[in-house]
């Protein structure tokens, strides 16, 4: 592994001596020299693996190949809301209609978009069987990422499979690894005394995606465990304020349409401002219902904001009417207060 000094690395020996530092993230006013874009940035320390994790999107060109440009300028639109991690792919990303080819690709590109940034680089390296997943996982320990995250394999039919899968794992990278908990097999439940026993053997285990219901109740069970690092919060946000008050330490899902706001909520929940949690989480949960009740709104809003291009998936074809597209930008307007303004490309 090659010794490098990122700003992350910088923030964190400004801060070693600093008990409970904060991240506390604000925008900036528009002036001059952010050329009219307002930002959002650390005014203090970083807090090694908290915040807001965004699982990225993959976007497609219009013919539906990856749109590896759109894909990099993810970065930079995220950098510049105030988010805390990038997490690719996951299910969010539409993992499953990806190749490893194009996986591996995306690997490379997120890696070259994010150097010199202080961002988490957390690259996704599920695969349905465990000589996948570690071919996969050999790849991308190759790129030096920040953290590595897998959801359990799709083969297997007993929590020692899931403990094989794991520890092969921990064995190709000692970097920070992610278990993310959602169910892969029928009736097998990924319980959180196996989870703690894991990262018991393997201490860079620790660090746990909690998605499985009852998701309150697994929080609880593993929030303070001396063996747990890092609890992070999932489901698109749905529970994001309740968990906060649970103690998670982020929020880990794909919404890279409204990353600065949920930025703005988690610096709330950091300064113990309840209240603006409640009140950002409200006009967040309109959007999250927009995204159940019109499919395609999502992808919509990834377009309409600029961060991609085109609005193309794999696999679907939502055409919008204007009553749903009109239901989408009123709830957006709602917002506005949090919104900053993406980017162009290249600014």
């Amino acid at each position: 592994m090659k010794n490098k000094y990122t700003r992350r690395d910088s923030l964190k020996l400004m801060g070693s001596a600093v008990v409970g530092s904060k991240l506390v993230r604000g925008a900036q006013p528009l002036d001059a020299q952010t050329d009219g874009v307002r930002t959002v940035r650390a005014v203090s320390v970083d807090e090694d693996m908290r915040g807001i994790f965004v699982i990225m999107s993959t976007p497609y060109t219009e013919s539906g190949a990856v749109h590896y440009d759109d894909l990099a300028f993810q970065v930079e639109w995220l950098d510049r809301a105030g988010a805390h991690g990038l997490v690719w792919p996951q299910n969010s990303s539409d993992y499953p209609r990806l190749t490893t080819e194009e996986i591996r690709r995306g690997f490379e590109v997120l890696t070259e978009a994010n150097r010199g940034r202080s961002l988490t680089l957390v690259l996704g390296v599920q695969q349905d069987s465990t000589p996948e997943m570690v071919a996969q996982a050999t790849f991308a320990e190759g790129l030096e990422p920040d953290m590595m995250i897998a959801m359990p394999p799709k083969v297997g039919d007993s929590l020692e499979d899931y403990r094989e899968y794991y520890s092969a794992l921990a064995e190709v990278t000692s970097r920070p690894i992610m278990i993310q908990t959602s169910p892969n097999r029928p009736g097998l439940e990924f319980k959180t005394d196996f989870i703690k026993e894991l990262a018991d053997q393997y201490p860079n285990l620790g660090y746990v995606k909690e998605e499985v219901q009852p998701v309150f109740e697994r929080i609880q069970a593993l929030v303070g465990q001396p063996q747990i690092k890092r609890v992070y919060s999932a489901m698109r946000g749905r529970y994001f304020a309740y968990d906060l008050r649970l103690g998670v330490d982020g929020l880990v899902s794909g919404m890279a349409m409204y990353a600065e706001v949920f930025a703005r909520m988690w610096a709330a929940s950091r300064e113990g401002d309840w209240d603006a949690v409640r009140d950002i989480h409200g006009k967040l949960l309109v959007m999250l219902t927009c995204e159940t009740e019109i499919p395609g709104a999502g992808r919509y809003l990834l377009q309409r904001r600029g961060i991609f291009t085109t609005a193309t998936q794999r696999g679907r074809n939502y055409t919008l009417s204007q009553v749903e597209i009109d239901e989408i930008e009123h709830n957006l307007r709602g917002l506005e207060p949090y919104l900053i303004r993406v980017p162009s490309r290249g600014a």
